[in-house]
């Protein structure tokens, strides 16, 4: 059975973090929440493994150093409920958050680490529910993001350590894959 899960994120702010976890407990909807210290957007994601990924995390923080992107002015302003999960998602496409997630998502799939299917679409998952779909407006929550970290997940435990934290400027020498 898998246990691990290695990813790309951005995590919100302090501030950021405390206004989405009043929206999440604001739905009173939840089977399983999504904690204020896990909240974030997967920018690219792995398959999961049953052992510890040791080579992998390796490969990935490689990955991360090589990325160059400025820094992401994040604006969600629109909750949505799937079948299973409710998420806090941005109205408009932010074009310097979709070419970070381009460059990570490529050196992913670069290094045959990308997982199979997987597709870009911003979010922050809120918490896991069975229910109908459906889609609100809410007042805008913001920040710039000024870096992007790996994650390893451990399935199950509810828990994120940080393997990895780069900042987000544009840098010499720096390849966007």
């Amino acid at each position: 059975m898998p246990r691990n899960r290695l990813f790309f994120a951005l995590r919100p702010s302090p501030l950021a973090r405390n206004l989405i976890g009043v929206q999440r407990d604001q739905l009173g909807l939840a089977e399983s929440v999504i904690e204020n210290d896990r909240l974030h957007i997967t920018l690219g994601i792995t398959e999961d493994f049953a052992r510890q990924p040791y080579a992998e995390m390796k490969r990935l923080i490689e990955i991360g150093a090589q990325v160059s992107s400025a820094p992401v002015p994040v604006q969600l302003d629109r909750i949505s409920g799937g079948n299973e999960t409710i998420a806090l998602r941005p109205s408009r496409k932010i074009d310097t958050l979709a070419e970070l997630g381009r460059k990570l998502q490529a050196g992913l799939a670069g290094a045959g680490l990308l997982r199979g299917g997987w597709e870009f679409h911003p979010h922050v998952t809120l918490l896991y529910r069975k229910g109908r779909p459906f889609t609100r407006t809410i007042p805008p929550i913001g920040w710039d993001a000024t870096d992007f970290v790996l994650i390893h997940s451990m399935l199950g435990e509810h828990r994120h350590v940080e393997l990895g934290r780069w900042p987000l400027i544009e840098r010499q020498g720096g390849f966007g894959f």
